[in-house]
């Protein structure tokens, strides 16, 4: 690798953010990350919310854990050993509770012969094996997304073959795929996927559905206190593993400085060179910006540094994030419990329940007062926005994205591949050349998903 006096700036200490500083740190470079809050973790950050106690704005219950435990062990010491050395640990969830508008219940887990079991007594034999159906061709969708975003970078259209267009029903929507089930309340359940991402079913592609596939391949975790009467508020709060990532950040001593607002980027000869704070500006060996693509192109970016980027980026429109609230409730939680209550039209209310000493805490995410958010990742407008989406590596050299509005999607764990795959992108660049420009290098696969 050739050396450089000057650092890897990462612009935002969100998850990619964090995930990407902490890879690259490991790989030997020298890497800064300026966050404009006065905390790490942005919506996974935790904060005391008087009444109530430690709450954030994460998800209470997790699917597909992979990306994190990968994340952990490439930098460092593995996620369970990090974990366990805080007195945590990330353990299976409950099955998922729904409430259907009609006023049936179905508590949902992931394990395929269970979920038949489940399944039966609610909406029928018929229906039920219909849903296995289209569970297993989720399956096969699962295969094809892999190196879509996730493994390997998006990096246009000629990965788009018709073949794979067509394994991925990517030119339906979600709610052509959830009246193929012709169950009401099943069919609420998948669109529920779509405002879930800050979409709307009509307009999101059918292969969203993957979320079902995922959850029952990898499962539902939630984090949990060794010792709840030692640490009262942390079982079932995500931001848990926020504040472990922040702490590889300092074992792998990247520089973070807090309050720290990056307002633009240097663009000399087509390169990025450097970033302008509140302090002045500081040169990089390279940037990789975690902010949402909106905030890029328009207060980061100077207007000539990347016009085609800048055309694809106003195209898209940001997901709707949910109303989140949180209350504590005077009577005991025997686990953390995720329950999901659906209008007729599949409209969501998701809350997360956890104990929190003789009290419960919610978490609930009211998918029906829901916001348009940059913050939230790319709303869904046919499956063609995908290509509209940011890429790892754009025009600029020295210059890798990684966000919630990457083509891996919005969800925790493919946020956390994001990071991933900026800093793979970032450290073969500057393995290559010192003045490699863009490329499509990816890197190895981030994670074993």
């Amino acid at each position: 690798m050739p050396a450089s006096p000057d650092p890897v700036v990462v612009v935002g200490g969100g998850v990619a953010g964090m995930a990407a500083a902490a890879r690259l740190a490991k790989a030997g470079h020298a890497v800064e990350l300026h966050e404009r809050a006065d905390v790490l973790g942005g919506r996974w950050a935790a904060r005391e919310l008087p009444g109530v106690g430690l709450v954030d704005d994460a998800r209470g219950v997790l699917p597909f854990p992979a990306p994190w435990r990968d994340l952990f062990r490439k930098s460092g010491r593995p996620l369970e050993a990090e974990l366990a050395r805080s007195g945590h640990a990330l353990v299976p969830a409950p099955p998922v509770r729904y409430r259907f508008a009609d006023g049936t219940a179905l508590s949902l887990p992931t394990e395929r012969g269970a979920q038949q079991a489940a399944l039966r007594p609610v909406v029928g034999a018929a229906a039920a094996a219909r849903w296995q159906h289209l569970l297993d061709e989720l399956d096969e969708v699962w295969l094809a997304l892999r190196p879509l975003g996730l493994e390997y970078p998006l990096l246009g259209r000629r990965q788009l073959t018709r073949p794979v267009l067509a394994r991925l029903h990517a030119r339906r929507s979600l709610a052509w795929l959830a009246a193929r089930l012709d169950e009401p309340r099943l069919e609420a359940l998948v669109r529920s996927l779509a405002h879930r991402h800050g979409s709307h079913p009509e307009r999101t592609p059918a292969f969203v559905a993957v979320d079902l596939s995922v959850s029952r391949r990898f499962g539902h975790w939630h984090l949990a206190a060794a010792d709840p009467a030692a640490r009262p508020a942390d079982t079932g709060r995500s931001s848990v593993l926020a504040e472990a990532l922040a702490g590889r950040l300092a074992t792998r001593r990247v520089a973070v400085h807090l309050g720290s607002a990056v307002t633009g980027l240097e663009v000399v000869d087509g390169r990025v060179v450097g970033v302008v704070t509140a302090d002045g500006p500081r040169r990089a060996a390279a940037v990789v910006v975690t902010t949402d693509p909106w905030q890029l192109v328009d207060a980061l970016l100077p207007r000539d540094a990347d016009p085609a980027l800048r055309r694809r980026t106003h195209r898209l429109r940001p997901a709707a994030a949910p109303a989140v609230e949180h209350t504590a409730l005077d009577r005991p939680a025997l686990a953390v419990t995720e329950t999901v209550e659906l209008a007729a039209d599949g409209t969501p209310v998701v809350s997360w329940a956890r104990p929190v000493g003789e009290r419960t805490v919610v978490s609930r995410h009211d998918h029906g007062r829901s916001r348009p958010d940059p913050g939230a990742g790319a709303a869904w407008r046919g499956w063609r926005s995908w290509l509209l989406r940011p890429p790892v590596t754009p025009g600029p050299a020295g210059l890798h994205l990684a966000s919630a509005a990457s083509a891996g999607g919005d969800g925790p764990s493919q946020v956390v591949l994001s990071g991933a795959l900026a800093s793979y992108a970032c450290h073969d660049a500057l393995d290559r050349a010192p003045d490699a420009s863009r490329g499509d290098a990816s890197g190895a696969a981030p994670a074993p998903v």
